[in-house]
């Protein structure tokens, strides 16, 4: 019989569940954060941005580095050179252009101005100082944008330019006439942006963020290449301790062995996770913001994009790029060419010299060297703009006497030997490719006229130049075309000669 009473009495204890962990890894809690907001006062020393100090972190970012590389190159790397207001085709340099050749060549202002414009676009502005080395020779010296300050009064007047290793530490000061020698360059200023705009502060965040999610997927792969196991025991926390430490510290080759162990007493499961459709999206999002922040022609940016947009998109950074070359050309003429050399100001363009016959090809450009209507000058200045290397010609004045021609042809005067000019004798393939057929066989005979060919090597350079040419324009009877063109060729260029 149950005794009702000691039953009341007696106290059954509840099973509490426990739970422990081994060696797992963290995942860092740290977020980037980004402050647009400038500090200080009007007057006084102008704050930097409060993100000055992350911009060098920033722009060690693989894409962030890429995109200012790239916008560095096609902003200064194209090269320069100067012209005068109102140049005109001469062949004496204007003393001015000499001033500002010497001084760019001697101050290496190319790699300056690429270096500048890094900066500018990383960081947002890049102070540059003119000075004078101890060998007397000018220079430009690039200061560290994150020590530069500049300080002002209540009406907005800059006072005074610093370097300053520690705050209100001043290592250099500019004060005065002084403040002439230290070019600023800026990149997009505004009253709330006084050290301009760097193009890493809008995706600073992003940055931060994809640097944090880099780390923590990477722990997150070994996790899952590793898939986490469960032991379940029915004993008590105490009673499984030797179970853990068995666990904990066994290598990953090792096996774990368990002793007087009952049955249900323990249970083991393997705890897997499936990551490739959780966070791929949003990587790729995240990557894309920075692209376009960064507004940069960058390959991830474009692979996936059309022909339509990606022309919008290279226009967009066309119009980037010339409104950054415009406003450094500006104030390299204002703060540093205009000094040297007084007015007129000699102009910086960006990139070679233009002739204007960038787009000629060889087929018209040699149509105008035959044309009649040229003097040999016009002729010599035309090519040469071209850029063709052409050697001192080995006659004083005027043209070459004609030449003798085996098959008869107006003859040299008695007892004069006049050498022929060195003509230049084009190959099969470059008369191949001559649209103008009659121009192609004009130069065959020349070239025969002039002694560098003769009778079979330009019959037959002008029967494979006439029969490639009747099968270019797909005549069905090019084989009689071609015999008649040949014959005709033969009869007027070559026997009348």
């Amino acid at each position: 019989m149950v005794n009702l009473r000691f039953w009341e009495k007696t106290v059954v204890a509840e099973r509490v569940l426990g739970a422990d962990h081994v060696k797992s890894s963290k995942i860092s809690e740290d977020k980037g954060k980004v402050d647009t907001s400038y500090g200080g006062s009007w007057e006084g020393r102008v704050e930097h941005p409060n993100n000055m100090a992350n911009y060098e972190k920033w722009a060690c970012d693989a894409e962030s580095n890429m995109a200012i590389n790239v916008l560095t190159d096609i902003i200064a790397g194209v090269g320069f050179h100067t012209e005068m207001p109102d140049q005109k085709d001469s062949d004496e340099k204007h003393p001015s252009l000499k001033i500002v050749d010497e001084y760019a060549e001697t101050v290496n202002l190319d790699e300056d101005l690429e270096e500048i414009t890094s900066q500018m676009l990383s960081k947002g502005f890049c102070p540059a100082e003119k000075t004078v080395g101890y060998d007397g020779q000018t220079d430009l010296k690039i200061l560290p944008s994150e020590t530069f300050y500049y300080y002002r009064d209540k009406k907005g007047n800059v006072l005074k330019y610093t370097q300053e290793e520690t705050t209100h530490n001043p290592i250099t000061t500019w004060a005065g006439k002084e403040m002439q020698d230290v070019i600023l360059f800026m990149h997009r200023k505004t009253p709330r942006r006084p050290y301009g705009f760097s193009l890493l502060e809008p995706i600073g965040s992003l940055i931060d963020g994809r640097n944090d999610l880099n780390r923590d997927v990477i722990k997150g792969v070994h996790r899952w290449a590793n898939p986490i196991p469960l032991l379940e025991f029915s004993k008590s926390k105490e009673m499984s301790q030797e179970a853990k430490k068995s666990v904990e510290d066994r290598d990953v080759d090792e096996w774990v062995f368990f002793y007087n162990v009952m049955k249900d007493e323990m249970r083991s499961t393997i705890l897997t996770v499936d990551p490739s459709t959780r966070f791929i999206p949003y990587v790729e999002l995240i990557y894309y913001q920075i692209c376009e922040g960064l507004h940069a022609p960058l390959l991830l940016y474009l692979k996936n994009a059309t022909e339509a947009s990606a022309t919008v998109m290279m226009e967009s950074v066309d119009r980037l790029v010339n409104g950054v070359q415009r406003y450094i050309k500006r104030r390299v003429e204002r703060y540093l060419y205009k000094p040297l050399t007084g007015e007129p100001v000699p102009r910086h363009i960006w990139g070679k010299p233009q002739t204007g016959l960038e787009k000629v090809t060889m087929t018209e450009l040699a149509a105008l060297v035959n044309s009649q209507a040229l003097a040999n000058n016009q002729k010599q200045k035309l090519l040469k703009d071209y850029g063709v290397q052409l050697p001192d010609p080995d006659w004083k004045s005027g043209p070459p006497l004609p030449t003798l021609s085996p098959f008869g042809g107006e003859k040299k005067p008695f007892g004069q030997e006049k050498p022929a000019p060195k003509v230049e004798i084009l190959d099969q393939q470059m008369v191949e490719r001559l649209n103008d057929l009659d121009l192609g066989l004009e130069i065959i005979a020349n070239n025969f006229d002039t002694g560098r060919l003769n009778v079979p090597e330009a019959s037959k350079m002008a029967y494979r130049s006439i029969e490639v040419h009747m099968k270019r324009n797909n005549f069905a009877d090019w084989e009689t075309r071609t015999q008649e063109r040949w014959r005709r060729f033969m009869a007027e260029k070559m026997v009348t000669h």
